[in-house]
């Protein structure tokens, strides 16, 4: 018996329309700033960053504690698994050490799936940061005393037949949703291009956000290392994105030792910039820059080579 899908699809509706005062759902990137009314130097606020992903996916992100009104003060990272869905929950603590109106820069993160890397970021907002602290005694204070309130029957009733009338609710839609799903699942889409034509396009997203212009080294060496070792997990099948260096030396089995010894050379350069946080040389990260665009072209034209001679 064939099922009345467009019926359904009415249900859903009817219960979407029902649960709009009360629910809100979001598929992008979501962040929440969590603040007192008045924002004192000194004075800790919060950023909530929720992002949504596949269970095999990681996802890493960049520090930013270099800048110098806002400090990083604390990071708390947790994880939620709903439906084959995993929400990543990070709260950052940050303090302001000045005072004025200032733009609070965007935050990236990068997610990493089986074959390909992707950079979310999250958008500027302005915060006001005052100096002093108003005195207690200018708060507002109640002129009498509250009044009490006595509730009726019915101002319990209605409100608990509300709720349980919207838990049943969200029961049947969740059932529903998840048959839907069983009837129609979606192809997974795999990326089966070339590893280098992967690395080459990120490494072009990298170069027209001009990181280096704006000063941000520490941003920069993240992207570039994390490219390199994406190339090399998709190209010789080892886990290297989520290896440390050390990792990667004893795992990494190549025939031309000069070219592991070039790529060791590269990572442990770009770990000095990221973790010890040493200031580098602009030149250096343009000589960089061209070092992995020339490693990476390198295997496209050894590609083009071969199948030119097995024509």
């Amino acid at each position: 018996m064939m099922r009345n899908y467009k019926l359904e699809i009415k249900k859903i509706a009817v219960l979407a329309a029902l649960l709009i005062p009360f629910s809100i759902f979001s598929a992008e990137l979501e962040y929440n700033l969590e603040k007192p009314q008045k924002l004192f130097v000194g004075t800790p606020f919060k950023l909530h960053v929720n992002i949504s992903s596949a269970l095999s996916d990681s996802i890493f992100s960049t520090q930013n504690d270099t800048l110098d009104i806002f400090i990083l003060k604390n990071i708390e990272s947790t994880e939620e698994i709903t439906d084959e869905t995993k929400t990543t929950l990070l709260n950052f603590t940050y303090q302001p050490f000045d005072t004025g109106e200032f733009t609070f820069p965007e935050l990236e993160f990068a997610v990493k799936t089986t074959d390909s890397l992707q950079i979310l970021k999250t958008k500027k907002f302005i915060l006001n940061i005052e100096s002093v602290i108003t005195d207690s005694t200018e708060s507002i204070k109640d002129i009498a005393a509250p009044l009490a309130v006595h509730f009726k029957f019915l101002d319990y009733f209605i409100p608990l037949l509300i709720i349980t009338f919207i838990i049943f609710a969200i029961r049947y839609l969740l059932k529903l949703l998840k048959k839907t799903k069983k009837d129609f699942s979606e192809p997974e889409i795999i990326d089966d291009r070339p590893a280098y034509i992967i690395a080459l396009e990120l490494l072009d997203i990298l170069k027209k956000d001009d990181l280096l212009i704006k000063g941000d080294f520490l941003n920069f060496y993240f992207r570039i290392s994390l490219i390199l070792r994406l190339f090399i997990e998709l190209h010789y099948k080892i886990n290297s994105v989520e290896m440390t260096t050390s990792e990667i030396r004893a795992n990494l089995i190549l025939d031309d030792y000069s070219e592991k010894s070039e790529i060791l050379k590269f990572l442990m350069r770009a770990d000095m910039i990221k973790f010890a946080k040493a200031i580098p040389e602009n030149s250096d990260s343009k000589t960089a820059l061209t070092w992995l665009e020339k490693y990476l072209i390198s295997f496209k034209e050894s590609n083009e080579t071969e199948e030119t001679d097995n024509a």
